[in-house]
């Protein structure tokens, strides 16, 4: 039987991690990845200059929004003062980032975005704020627009002791099924799904207390 675990315990972490700056397991201090700096670089005029970031975390996905042109609005629940203090002093980009300190879920989308991201923060949230979010994002969109994904299916969580963990709410997609809902949500968009296989190691054990699959959704709308 899995153990149940607060969301409410799971932001106070977050918070915590980035107000602290520690890389956590899931290396929250990376680099973009690679599949999004070339989708980033790909992206041409058509493409409104208005970015979204849910779940910015670090502030790193939105840095390389704004350094890219965007004006990116980053939604997190943690404090803002993290990413505002990381981005002083660079006026020549920085005035493109507005944060807004809210849940992912609790963001109302109400305009047209040319790029939305969101990384590692859909698997926390229940399925139907996923769906809503991501269908009411696609509703917006207007022109050549592109979403990019990354969401943890077929999660399974440890704690130190070897019980199993539970988020409570979260939307614990397995993989099929993850697939459909991207399917459906995205019809008549170029999609593109990939996998990974992803593990987090607890370093007092030296055990693995995180294992999923890390669904990599990238969808273009060519819309004129």
């Amino acid at each position: 039987m899995n153990q149940p675990v607060s969301k409410a315990s799971v932001h106070a972490f977050y918070a915590g991690a980035i107000r602290g700056g520690l890389n956590t397991a899931e290396n929250l201090q990376a680099a973009t990845s690679e599949r999004f700096n070339t989708l980033l670089e790909s992206i041409g005029d058509g493409t409104p200059r208005t970015a979204l970031d849910l779940g910015y975390g670090a502030g790193t996905y939105t840095i390389a929004l704004a350094r890219a042109g965007f004006r990116v609005i980053a939604v997190d629940q943690v404090p803002s003062d993290s990413l505002l203090q990381r981005i002083a002093g660079t006026s020549d980009w920085a005035h493109r980032i507005e944060p807004r300190e809210c849940l992912a879920e609790d963001f109302a989308i109400d305009q047209d975005f040319g790029v939305v991201v969101a990384k590692d923060v859909l698997h926390y949230l229940a399925r139907r704020d996923v769906e809503s979010l991501l269908t009411t994002a696609v509703a917006h969109a207007r022109g050549a627009n592109y979403h990019y994904l990354e969401v943890f299916t077929g999660i399974s969580r440890r704690s130190a002791d070897g019980r199993l963990l539970r988020i409570e709410g979260e939307a614990d997609y397995s993989p099929d099924f993850f697939r459909h809902v991207i399917e459906r949500i995205y019809h008549g968009w170029d999609l593109t799904l990939l996998w990974s296989e992803h593990a987090e190691q607890d370093s007092r054990t030296g055990r693995n207390c995180f294992e999923a699959t890390r669904a990599t959704v990238i969808a273009a709308s060519r819309a004129a």
